[in-house]
Parts: C-alpha cells; sequence; structure tokens
C-alpha cells in the first residue's frame, strides 16, 4: 500500500496465479485479473480504513465504498503462465459525493498529514472533504488562505459559512512549510 499526499491517492496491488485447469494462458487471464483486482481492492479497503482522517477520525464506510466504487487500475502487468498482477488506485477526492468539487487552497507553518482535517471556519467545526499536501510556500497566483494548527490538530481559518461547505465537500490543497511526525 502506498499513499501518495501529494497526488492524494492511495494505491494498493493484488496478485493473482493462473488457474492451470484452463486449456491456454489466453483463457486464464481473464480469472487471474479478476482475482487480482479484487485483492487489490481488499487491500484498498483496508488501507481506506486505517487511513489518518483528522482529529484521531477514520473515514466512515460510505466514503470507503464510494472511494472504491471510483477505484482504477493504475498498472496490469499480465505473467507468461497466465497470472496478473494489477495495482488498483483511489483518489483522496473520489470519497467525495463530488469528485470534481472545488479546490481550495490553504497555507500553514506546520501540520500532520491527514486526509480530511478538521478545522474550524468561523466558529464552525468542519471536516474537509479530502486534503493534499505540498510543501513550501504557495504561488503567488494560487490566492492561499492561511490557517493555523491549534493544540488539538485542527485548522482555524477565517471565513464565514460559505467558505466552510466549499472546504467540506472539496478538496484542499495545503502549503505547509514543515511536516510534523
Amino acid at each position: 500500500m502506498t499513499v501518495d499526499w501529494r497526488a492524494g491517492t492511495l494505491s494498493a496491488s493484488g496478485g493473482a496465479a493462473a488457474d492451470l485447469r484452463m486449456p491456454s494462458v489466453d483463457l486464464a487471464r481473464p480469472g487471474a485479473e479478476r482475482r487480482a483486482r479484487a485483492a487489490a481492492t481488499a487491500k484498498l479497503r483496508t488501507a481506506l480504513g486505517a487511513l489518518p482522517a483528522g482529529g484521531g477520525h477514520k473515514l466512515d464506510p460510505d466514503r470507503i465504498d464510494r472511494a472504491l466504487n471510483r477505484a482504477r487500475a493504475a498498472d496490469v502487468q499480465y505473467q507468461s503462465n497466465g497470472g496478473a498482477v494489477i495495482r488498483m488506485e483511489v483518489g483522496f477526492a473520489d470519497w467525495l459525493e463530488d469528485p470534481a468539487a472545488p479546490t481550495t487552497a490553504l497555507t500553514v507553518r506546520e501540520a500532520h498529514l491527514v486526509a480530511a482535517p478538521r478545522a474550524v471556519v468561523g466558529g464552525q467545526e468542519i471536516s474537509l472533504g479530502a486534503a493534499t499536501y505540498r510543501i513550501g510556500s504557495p504561488p503567488a497566483d494560487a490566492g492561499a488562505r492561511a490557517a493555523r494548527v491549534e493544540h488539538s490538530g485542527r485548522l482555524v481559518i477565517e471565513g464565514g459559512a460559505d467558505l466552510a461547505a466549499k472546504l467540506a465537500r472539496g478538496v484542499a490543497v495545503i502549503y505547509v512549510q514543515k511536516v510534523l511526525r
């Protein structure tokens, strides 16, 4: 299992041997590919369930199912004996109801990497839809909003109800100067 915080993706590989009872390698491959896809998807389900979502929370089962329904094969390798190895991938935005939801840029001095951080926006507590991370300062044209991390790990962001709604249903690109372990 691999988490790419910058790209906002989670990937896992699964493999399956050929069914040697099949009369040829070509006939064995579809079954091996199906079993390899199922194995990789099962690993993704486990990894999504363990992914830190912020504030000590994990992703809820609905978000996990939504992400798995949008999982895609990032790499398929067919073995000469009819087996298959598949790397499946989901994006953090895949668990959102609208994966094409708006993106908001934020900048913080330091933060822990979590997939859906908790935040306080204009006094309202929310969970961001999803987050990806960049190390360093945001580009000048990013329009990044300043945020700070309070002792509990929540982001504190100035803004109103519109910003809170946008962050709760979309993806935040968080520019962080120092990643906390």
